[in-house]
């Protein structure tokens, strides 16, 4: 018992029951033990509840056998009494006969047998009352371990429910923690699931991003590319610019040689009243050449292009006025691919008073492109460039409209003078000769119209003959190409800006 009840008091249970749980599987494992110790502990406490009945009964089996003992000290007490008195009496009688008959024999064998007798009780009562004394001392000291083993039971009874009660309100503590430590699972249970939601969705938002980027990188890879062939494309036509210029100033010398050489008398010749030059010259081969381009529908689609270039160059208009106004406001980005510089287009001059002036065009061309300066496009230019030009084509259209007018008025006198010829059943050289005026006229509107768009320098050449009048064809006819194609181009270069 006393082993059971320091395994239930030791030390190391105590440690365990004070340590801090913070895992579940410990607290199991405590609340299973304490389980174990609540069954042990009942264990006990039936085992002593055995034990102290044990006791009680063997407590009442001794008290009979006191009681019995008593009552055998009674009976001893009253058979002494009896015979004490029995022998005083036998002594009385003896002395009476002593007294009576002094000559008697001795006494009989029956007093002798009395005497044994009683002294086999008084030594029977004298065993009889050590036992008593013996018992006495026994049961005293039952009665002592009955009451220290009481006291055991009680203190021991008192510590298991000190216990029980020290193991409830821990049963409360760890089942209050176990509460707090699960909706702490919980809450970072419902963290955890949003922080993967939102992993979730950052991983989207990255490979959404690396796509933007792979794109971008591909527009970024086409853009250079392009601006790679741009760059090629305008280093070549630089080069053929100059290459152009360069033919121009070696027919301009050869056409002075030849000039020099040819008789004085061979100047600049007049122009018929009609706009024809001589069928030898080389102006008038040009003006051959290019008649067939600006057909009737080629003057439609002009019209065409005219309107369109009209809203291109409203819309350049407007997007160069919030230019300035963005580069008013904000200063330029040093390092930026952007240009303030409006490239202008300028026309050839129709009428130049000398040739040195008119062979400074394409200088004069140069510089007027340049003329807008960084951080501000050039409105001036593109304005004054859009006056020159609207101007120009005022003034084709009102040629246009005045040889129609004279074309219509021609054919009139001649659908008349036809019809006077086929009155009067004859044919006459009139006839012929209208026809080959209309004929003239409507090369000459052609003339007119190509001589708007024609430079001076065109314009008044001395005819020439062989392979140099080939040669200069091909180069002029080339020149004029590739000043077209630069005129587009600069306009395409001001929708984009």
């Amino acid at each position: 018992m006393s082993v059971s009840l320091t395994v239930v008091l030791s030390a190391d249970r105590v440690e365990q029951m004070t340590k801090t749980y913070n895992d579940i599987d410990m607290v199991t494992h405590l609340l299973a033990e304490r389980d174990r110790d609540l069954e042990l502990a009942a264990r006990i406490g039936q085992s002593l509840l055995q034990r102290n009945h044990v006791l009680q009964e063997r407590n009442e089996s001794v008290e009979e056998q006191l009681a019995q003992v008593h009552q055998l000290h009674h009976e001893l007490t009253k058979k002494d009494e009896l015979l004490r008195m029995v022998a005083s009496a036998s002594e009385e009688s003896e002395t009476d006969s002593s007294c009576s008959t002094p000559l008697r024999h001795p006494a009989p064998a029956g007093a002798a047998l009395a005497l044994s007798q009683l002294e086999a009780l008084q030594s029977k009562l004298q065993e009889l009352e050590e036992e008593n004394l013996s018992l006495r001392s026994e049961a005293c000291h039952l009665k002592k371990e009955t009451s220290t083993y009481e006291e055991k039971e009680q203190q021991l009874v008192n510590d298991c429910v000190k216990e029980l009660r020290e193991s409830n309100s821990q049963m409360v503590s760890l089942t209050d923690e176990l509460s707090q430590k699960n909706e702490d699972l919980m809450r970072h249970q419902e963290e955890i699931a949003q922080l993967l939601s939102q992993i979730v969705e950052l991983q989207q938002r990255v490979k959404e991003l690396a796509l933007e980027k792979e794109e971008l990188r591909i527009h970024l890879q086409a853009s250079k590319e392009a601006q790679r062939q741009l760059t090629a494309e305008l280093k070549e036509l630089s080069d053929r610019n100059a290459e152009c210029v360069g033919m121009l100033h070696e027919s301009q010398e050869e056409i002075k040689e030849l000039r020099s050489k040819s008789t004085p008398s061979a100047g600049l010749r007049r122009h018929p009243s009609y706009g024809l030059y001589p069928m030898d010259s080389l102006a008038a081969e040009i003006e051959g050449s290019m008649r067939r381009e600006l057909s009737v529908e080629e003057e439609i689609a002009f019209e065409d292009q005219r309107s369109t270039h009209k809203r291109v160059f409203q819309t350049v208009r407007s997007v160069n006025q919030s230019v300035m106004r963005a580069a008013a406001a904000v200063p330029p980005i040093p390092g930026s691919a952007r240009s303030g510089v409006v490239m202008t287009p300028v026309p050839y001059q129709a009428h130049t008073p000398n040739t040195e002036e008119r062979a400074g065009d394409v200088d004069t061309t140069k510089e007027n492109s340049r003329l807008g300066q960084p951080g501000s496009p050039g409105g001036n230019d593109l304005t004054s460039a859009l006056n020159r030009l609207s101007l120009r084509r005022q003034n084709f259209l009102c040629e246009r409209q005045f040889f129609q007018a004279e074309r219509e008025r021609k054919l009139q006198e001649l659908a008349a003078a036809e019809s006077e010829g086929d009155g009067s059943g004859c044919s006459s050289p009139m006839g012929s000769t209208v026809s080959s005026f209309t004929n003239l006229s409507e090369f000459s509107i052609s003339s007119s119209c190509f001589k708007t768009f024609l430079p001076e320098k065109l314009q008044i050449v001395k005819p020439m003959e062989g392979e140099s009048r080939k040669k200069c064809v091909n180069i002029l006819l080339f020149m004029f190409v590739h000043n077209r194609i630069l005129f587009n181009l600069k306009l395409l270069k001001m929708c984009s800006y």
